[in-house]
């Protein structure tokens, strides 16, 4: 039994290696590049002080608040807006090929006519999305950290962790999304859109929704509000940030398998 489970999580984590080193590639060159900058901004007055000047709702849809700190530098320059994105679209695009976009090109009949369930077989390509997302985590967590101690970025280690996960678990959530989609209807073109319209809109509703005083109270709901609502990289974060992120992924991918054990696989 234990065998069969390593197969099941191992197989599509294997078959995902290529997709997951460019990406690691990607989040290594993004933030060392990124945090190599940070002497020349940390004695650039002139610089920071016309950031500082810009309009107030302006620099919090930015999250370019406080720009000349190692805070305010990290956060405007990647853990506002890059970085959850890298992690949304990353996430986006291995649940697709784990599940819709291999229904879709028709490898996945082979599998399911094994002796195993659909939910387990759906599980396992599941967990190994989020496992490629745990190993992402850790890489951009590395050469943040890496890259602090190099650059010479003083900034405390617990809060850098904080946000850094708390990004990995933004793009385990759109995963779930994306797994749940992938459980309904074998689209790959649907599993991509719903994905990154969620990943868009949330952000866009943290950013833009505090600007109207109307809309402002509901920029509660955006899932990117979640991981990086409370400024982690100033504040940390509160378990609940963990929870409500987390949670609700594995429970989306659970309705995933419970939707895909219950429709036809689609033939190529």
């Amino acid at each position: 039994m234990r065998g069969r489970w390593a197969e099941l999580i191992g197989g599509p984590f294997r078959a995902s290696w290529r997709a997951g080193l460019g990406w690691s590639i990607a989040l290594v060159v993004l933030i060392v590049s990124t945090v190599a900058f940070w002497p020349a901004f940390r004695g650039a007055s002139g610089i920071t002080q016309a950031i500082d000047q810009m309009p107030a709702p302006l620099l919090d849809a930015f999250g370019l608040q406080g720009f000349g700190t190692p805070a305010g530098y990290l956060r405007g320059g990647l853990y506002e807006l890059l970085i959850p994105l890298v992690f949304a679209a990353a996430a986006v695009l291995f649940a697709n090929s784990a599940t819709a976009g291999e229904e879709d090109a028709g490898r996945l009949e082979l599998f399911v006519s094994q002796p195993v369930s659909r939910v387990a077989f759906f599980a396992g390509r599941s967990v190994a999305v989020f496992a490629w997302l745990a190993v992402l985590t850790l890489v951009a967590l590395a050469s943040q950290l890496a890259s602090d101690q190099i650059f010479g970025v003083p900034i405390d280690a617990g809060p850098v962790i904080a946000t850094v996960v708390l990004c990995g678990l933004l793009g385990a959530f759109v995963a779930g999304v994306c797994l749940t989609v992938a459980g309904l209807v074998a689209r790959p073109q649907l599993v991509q859109s719903v994905g990154f319209s969620v990943a868009y809109l949330s952000y866009l509703i943290l950013a833009l929704f505090p600007l109207s005083s109307l809309l402002a109270p509901w920029r509660q709901i955006a899932p990117w509000g979640w991981a990086l609502g409370g400024d982690p990289l100033v504040n940390g974060a509160e378990i609940w940030r963990y929870l409500l992120l987390g949670g609700p992924a594995v429970l989306l991918a659970v309705v995933g398998a419970l939707a895909f054990e219950r429709r036809d696989i689609r033939s190529a």
